[in-house]
């Protein structure tokens, strides 16, 4: 594998990942590729799934968790009449129903399943129980159970019906929200049973296939720069944050870890007429000569820097 010499690189690659590799093995690919260590994902995809996956490089992946938080749009497909441990068509067979969905049926439900609803995760996910990852415990046939999650869903809808036995779905949907326990709970509610048989995120936020590469894990070696032909900035993710505009002085203190009056702050009254909801937001960017320089928090009159970033 031919790797990369230079080191000050920071933004997001988006990976079209294919089935049968981890969110990991795409990390650790580009890693290895680039040679850098700061290199992490925006959001876990099954290995059965496909589909958008941002990676962020460098000084990116102090925003990580910003992308985590943003909605996802999937496609994935129910095969009908077949629940299985896993809720998706690598597991073991639990139940079998002999009852099919009509169009009708299904397309009558699907609004009990948008807005703020509950959702149990699957037993087989990456949710920590005392420590331990569910998926390890549920190989081992340690009996656990999950408690009830609130999720926000904002759109779900029937895209077509395939067959008698499975029909195609579209969902955006918000954070820690698990797609195979909705095709479990969806076929519930229809009085059968169902799994996923398909998936795949067609957008994270800001990034949709448009943005895209294609990783051939079959090829052990990768040339460098094409990877990084459709390398995009950090601000990318940060379109629909407020951004607070410092002078070099106030983004020195900033970048020092120091904390500044809010009130003293050189271009505060333009900051409060563009975005009088400010205190609704967790974090802010602070920019200094149109550059992003961190994360802030305005708390108690006060600016504190949250992640500073590092160009």
């Amino acid at each position: 594998m031919r790797a990369i010499i230079k080191k000050n690189i920071n933004g997001w690659i988006i990976v079209d990942k294919q089935a049968g590799i981890t969110s990991r093995q795409v990390v650790t690919k580009i890693s290895k590729i680039l040679n850098l260590k700061k290199v992490g994902h925006g959001g876990t995809l099954d290995p059965l799934a496909t589909g958008i996956l941002p990676i962020a490089i460098g000084e990116a992946t102090k925003v990580i968790s910003l992308v985590q938080s943003k909605e996802k749009k999937y496609a994935f497909i129910i095969k009908w009449g077949v629940s299985t441990e896993t809720d998706d068509s690598e597991g073991k067979v639990l139940e079998i129903s002999k009852a099919r969905p009509t169009h009708k049926e299904i397309t009558s439900i699907l609004n009990c399943f948008i807005g703020n609803v509950f959702q149990k995760p699957p037993l087989y996910s990456a949710i920590k129980i005392n420590g331990q990852r569910s998926y390890k415990l549920a190989r081992q046939k340690i009996e656990i159970e999950h408690k009830l999650r609130k999720i926000k869903v904002y759109n779900l809808t029937l895209k077509k019906i395939i067959d008698v036995n499975s029909a195609e779905f579209e969902v955006t949907c918000g954070k820690g929200t698990y797609v195979r326990s909705l095709a479990r709970d969806i076929a519930e509610k229809l009085n059968t049973k169902g799994h996923i048989m398909s998936l795949r995120r067609l957008s994270v936020g800001p990034f949709d296939e448009k943005d895209t590469i294609f990783i051939d894990f079959s090829k052990e070696i990768i040339h460098s720069p094409s990877v990084l032909d459709k390398l995009l900035p950090i601000e990318t993710v940060l379109d629909d944050i407020p951004a607070l505009v410092l002078n070099e002085i106030e983004a020195r203190q900033v970048k020092q870890g120091q904390k500044i009056k809010f009130e003293s702050l050189q271009f505060i009254k333009n900051f409060e007429l563009k975005y009088p909801n400010y205190n609704a937001f967790e974090k802010i960017c602070a920019i200094c000569n149109k550059k992003l320089i961190a994360l802030i928090k305005i708390e108690d009159g006060k600016v504190k820097p949250a992640r500073i970033i590092n160009f």
